[in-house]
């Protein structure tokens, strides 16, 4: 995983990806969807990988702060360079390019949702998607996020934005459908409670993803 992470880190400086989308939440969205994965017991090491390796790199082609088509060559290229074959680094680049929540909520009927079809590979573009909606309950990301984009605005106004934020959309995830799978709500119940405490407390906590466990 340390070569991942190098590469990464890399693309967050090349394109000025700040923390709250960084090298942080791109190991804590591999975590999540590796603790999403042990709720079943059919997971193959090929579906692992690409599980992971989507959930680690997808903000490195986000549009938000990379220009697509170039970021997309470069995950591309580096995969090419770790010995991936051409048909697993193109259903990797389909998944995190499909999996952004916000374009997924303008392109769907919310009471009748058809998600993109990954074919063989469905079941670990929802993991990944899964997981990085699990982040998105990490209170701190949103007002780094926040201070990123509004660098001028006041911190009751980055507080603010994040109390609206998770009103209109954080805690809808579990009503709105957009999580469902049984090991990410189990996840949710949770960490729904641990945001609520942020909010009310305006605290920043994020503790430091844990790694210990994940085997390339």
């Amino acid at each position: 995983m340390d070569t991942l992470f190098s590469f990464i880190s890399r693309q967050c400086e090349k394109y000025g990806i700040d923390e709250s989308h960084g090298l942080k939440h791109a190991k804590g969205t591999l975590i999540r969807a590796n603790e999403i994965l042990k709720s079943f017991t059919d997971v193959h090491e090929k579906e692992r990988k690409i599980t992971l390796y989507a959930a680690a790199l997808h903000d490195t082609c986000d549009s938000k702060y990379t220009p697509l088509e170039q970021s997309v060559h470069e995950v591309s290229y580096f995969l090419r360079s770790q010995g991936w074959p051409l048909d697993e680094i193109t259903a990797l680049v389909r998944i995190i390019t499909t999996m952004s929540y916000s374009k997924l909520k303008k392109s769907m009927h919310l009471e009748h949702k058809v998600y993109p079809n990954h074919g063989k590979w469905q079941r670990a573009y929802h993991v990944a998607r899964h997981a990085d909606l699990l982040e998105g309950y990490i209170v701190a990301r949103c007002v780094l996020y926040n201070q990123h984009i509004f660098p001028g605005k006041s911190e009751e106004e980055h507080w603010q934005r994040a109390l609206d934020l998770f009103s209109e959309r954080v805690f809808t995830y579990i009503p709105e459908g957009w999580l469902f799978l049984p090991g990410a709500l189990e996840m949710a119940a949770t960490l729904e409670q641990e945001a609520i405490r942020c909010l009310k407390q305006r605290s920043m906590d994020w503790p430091e993803p844990d790694i210990s466990e994940i085997k390339n």
